[in-house]
């Protein structure tokens, strides 16, 4: 049996050119996520048994702070280093270093003296300490080795692999034991503590690097030439896609802030799943290739056709089949978040091909254009928030963030093909057939659910079907089209094997 793991492990490792480096690199990115969100879920299904809506409401306050100040002191160093020409960046980890210290140093006394009169914003003063504790735990991440930047700048994913699901379990374990003891939103606090204790320290035994308090203004100023548009995207990425949650946790509850909060945590896993595994391995790949134009255009073209062709059906599936997967996974006490999880599933999908672009963006020296759509849709989102909560309430929030990511998503895709010379005829027809497909596939399974109850094995019996007629209808289109999804398949499979 270990002979096996470690065959497969050379084989996940032995890639030669970019484009098996990239294959293999969203193999062990995608085995990150699948991971991570397994043990996510596992940890939820069990919270939501043992702590209130509210519990997990104050938790989401307390992150929505610590995110907000993250976003908003983020310089883009890490990018500007994986976008770096040079292979060995050894001599600007020392400057990156310090100056993220600098930046948790910050974070954490902004959480600490700002805490109360944050939770008075939210009108929930038990969400004071949380804030407190998670800012200063935010400290191990500062602290981390910097050298962690190769793993994706050399496409590394497998060292990162071991590092991350090795932080996820501490968090696992740490907080469902803590659930079960104390019953205390605590459990979920201390869970991240311990997972970014174990990251902290795990840098430092995966990586022979070692940092030296050294600080170079010039490579900082080079750093942030690139890393200013990094850190304007990072601020606008906030107000577009966390800044609803303060606006719900504001305008309505925490106990609806944590349904919106979980509800858009599962649905979204088209575009947390997909598109991570897209973002951090499009990135580095596209910039290995970044003055390649025709090796570029086939790069995107491609990433486009795997992203679509699993994560529109991912979203299709999680939309149809929300009602049997909420009352299954947490029971009735949440079926409220059952329609947010249906709205914020079409979200999921739109996303992840909208944020593929925006790995094109950067790749080329470009991230300046990312911030350019984000003022637009920030700008669409804070127009209509508050009308339609007070017209539609926390639905009307959600489908507004769906309209605005329709909306921006041609514009991306019109941008993207200009900086490939790549045609929307091109282009159209991979996003079009998973669409069809994955649209055949949800008829079908709301078809079938109407004659099953609720429970574990109807859910199981629904994937099923939904899995083998999206195969089948897209096995029918590549017959009578030409659509190559199958060949790209392949390719995949003869880069790992």
């Amino acid at each position: 049996m270990l002979e096996y793991f470690q065959r497969i492990y050379r084989r996940l490792t032995s890639g030669e050119t970019t484009e098996e480096q990239a294959i293999q690199s969203g193999v062990w990115v995608a085995g990150i996520n699948v991971g991570d969100r397994i043990l996510q879920l596992l940890k939820v299904v069990i919270l939501a048994r043992l702590l209130s809506p509210k519990a997990f409401g104050l938790l989401g306050i307390a992150l929505l702070v610590i995110k907000g100040l993250r976003r908003f002191s983020n310089l883009g160093f890490d990018q500007a280093l994986i976008q770096h020409r040079d292979e060995n960046v050894d001599a600007y980890l020392n400057t990156a270093w310090l100056v993220k210290i600098a930046r948790g140093l910050l974070i954490a006394a902004v959480a600490v003296f700002s805490a109360p009169h944050l939770a008075r914003f939210f009108s929930e003063p038990q969400a004071t300490p949380l804030i407190r504790a998670i800012g200063v735990a935010n400290l191990l991440l500062t602290l981390q080795n910097p050298a962690i930047v190769y793993f994706r700048k050399d496409l590394d994913f497998h060292k990162e692999f071991g590092y991350k699901i090795t932080a996820r379990f501490a968090d696992f374990g740490v907080a469902v034991g803590f659930a079960f003891v104390y019953r205390s939103v605590w459990a979920l606090a201390a869970g991240i503590a311990a997972m970014n204790l174990v990251q902290f320290a795990l840098s430092y035994r995966i990586l022979d690097y070692r940092p030296r308090l050294e600080f170079e203004l010039e490579y900082a100023r080079e750093m942030f030439g690139f890393g200013k548009w990094i850190f304007a995207q990072a601020c606008l990425s906030f107000l577009l896609v966390e800044a609803d949650d303060g606006f719900v946790g504001w305008f309505f509850t925490a106990s609806i802030l944590g349904y919106y909060q979980l509800a858009y945590r599962y649905s979204n896993a088209p575009a947390t799943e997909i598109t991570q595994v897209v973002r951090r391995v499009a990135f580095p790949s596209f910039s290995k290739i970044q003055d390649n134009p025709v090796k570029l255009r086939n790069g995107l073209f491609r990433t486009v056709n795997l992203t679509a062709a699993v994560s529109f059906p991912i979203a299709a599936g999680i939309f149809v089949t929300a009602p049997q997967f909420v009352n299954v996974a947490f029971g009735k006490q949440w079926t409220p978040m059952i329609p947010l999880m249906q709205a914020l599933a079409l979200l999921g999908g739109v996303r992840s091909i909208n944020e593929l672009f925006n790995s094109l963006y950067k790749s080329r020296g470009m991230p300046e254009y990312v911030a350019y759509f984000l003022i637009v849709q920030v700008t669409i989102v804070a127009i209509g928030i508050f009308p339609v909560a007070k017209s539609f309430g926390v639905l009307g929030v959600a489908y507004l963030l769906v309209g605005q990511s329709v909306i921006i998503g041609p514009l991306k895709a019109y941008l993207a093909l200009s900086l490939v010379d790549g045609t929307g005829s091109r282009l159209l027809p991979l996003v079009f057939y998973p669409f069809i497909g994955s649209s055949i596939m949800a008829i079908v399974v709301t078809f079938v659910r109407r004659y099953l109850r609720f429970g574990l094995i109807e859910l199981a019996v629904l994937v099923i079907i939904g899995a083998a007629s999206y195969i089948a209808v897209m096995i029918a289109i590549e017959k009578r089209t030409g659509y190559e999804l199958i060949e790209s398949f392949k390719d995949i499979r003869s880069a790992v094997s």
